[in-house]
């Protein structure tokens, strides 16, 4: 404040001396002294409009560049829907504390299903998982989530397709509120359950912390004038009937006002076997697309689950798929078991050879290649 007021008085100063000797265009023009008596009070007036039109124009900018903070989101009373879109991955920008300009406007993507948010009380797995306020859907994977306490915690999963609910034994807080940069978060979680018969068990950890903020373009050329990014890490280990498998994702995510998930993702998954061996490496970038809050429309096919889940071994998997969508099977240790491109309508799948354990169904982008956002059925064969 005492070098803003000392800049006011340098201000007044070479006013002053500006207006006793007027200056129009570059020459300096001497006048009468009757006018340079008046120069005071003139000077004064003036000073004070430089002053006031200075320091409006300082809150003005303060204003404009304020870092966003944002509160627990409000969801629609019905939840909503969005496509999810994913692209070829490329990398976000580094960390800053300076706002920055995030546009992503013409990124090319294909919808790989139907992102929908609705009151955990609708579905059926909801004993499961007391005190979830709201169920993500994405074909036969749903997740369990609360706001409760100022916090973005998850219950558990459940599959629609076999009925397996997998609850945490404590919700795990992805973030929490309110957002703003510098916020952070770490947690850990695990499940343990009997699952047809075998033992199954998920213990791992994540972290979050908000990096960056700025504005936002989206692919479809929406803007959005305040958002926060955020790096959120997950690693768990998986194991079922002798098979175990490392699964490692990054996502750099970014944040609108009052929106209960991330808009856009830059997403890096990477699965290994307990040696290190590398199963599977995916990256992407993916977004919800066609209005957040928007009436549920019909899955995707490639969204849809495949059934019979469990299916025994020998026997054939049903998996209805758009024509040309390109799929794979593949087991915990990364063998590849089958692949093909879906003739349209309902593909059936030959379990001949499969050993019995968890099977990776995997919708694939348009490459060809496994991408992160794209549907992952896990199928139990037995």
């Amino acid at each position: 404040m005492a070098t803003f007021v000392a800049l006011i008085a340098r201000m007044a100063e070479l006013v002053d001396a500006r207006d006793s000797n007027s200056r129009s265009f570059g020459v300096w023009v001497r006048f009468p002294l009757r006018v340079q008596e008046s120069g005071a009070l003139f000077c004064y007036i003036r000073c004070m409009n430089r002053a006031l039109f200075l320091l409006w124009s300082f809150f003005l900018v303060s204003e404009a560049l304020a870092q966003p903070v944002f509160d627990t989101p409000t969801v629609p009373e019905l939840g909503y829907a969005s496509d999810l879109v994913a692209g070829e991955y490329f990398a976000p920008t580094e960390a800053s504390e300076a706002p920055q300009n995030w546009d992503f406007s013409g990124t090319p993507g294909s919808s790989v299903g139907l992102l929908e948010v609705v009151p955990a009380g609708s579905s059926p797995f909801s004993k499961s998982f007391d005190g979830a306020e709201w169920s993500t859907v994405n074909g036969d994977q749903l997740g369990f989530l609360s706001l409760a306490e100022d916090n973005m915690q998850v219950f558990g999963n459940a599959n629609a397709a076999n009925g397996v609910a997998l609850p945490f034994s404590d919700p795990l807080v992805q973030w929490t509120y309110p957002l703003e940069l510098g916020t952070s978060s770490s947690d850990d979680f695990g499940a343990s359950i009997t699952l047809f018969g075998q033992p199954y068990s998920l213990m791992g950890e994540s972290s979050f912390e908000v990096d960056a903020w700025g504005s936002l373009v989206m692919p479809d050329g929406a803007e959005i004038q305040e958002v926060l990014r955020g790096v959120y890490t997950q690693f768990y280990t998986e194991t079922y009937d002798g098979d175990t498998a490392n699964w490692y994702l990054n996502q750099v995510v970014y944040f609108a006002p009052d929106s209960l998930l991330p808009l856009f993702y830059h997403e890096i998954l990477d699965v290994t076997d307990l040696e290190g061996n590398v199963l599977l490496e995916v990256t992407d970038v993916a977004w919800l697309a066609n209005g957040v809050t928007s009436i549920p429309t019909e899955e995707a096919p490639s969204a849809q689950a495949p059934f019979p889940n469990p299916v025994k071994s020998g026997d054939e998997v049903t998996w209805p798929m758009a024509q040309g969508q390109r799929w794979r099977a593949m087991a915990l240790d990364g063998k590849v078991l089958d692949e093909g491109v879906s003739m349209g309508s309902f593909d059936r799948i030959s379990t001949s050879g499969w050993s019995k354990g968890l099977v990776l169904l995997m919708s694939l982008g348009s490459d060809g290649q496994p991408c992160a956002s794209c549907p992952v059925h896990r199928v139990v064969v037995h």
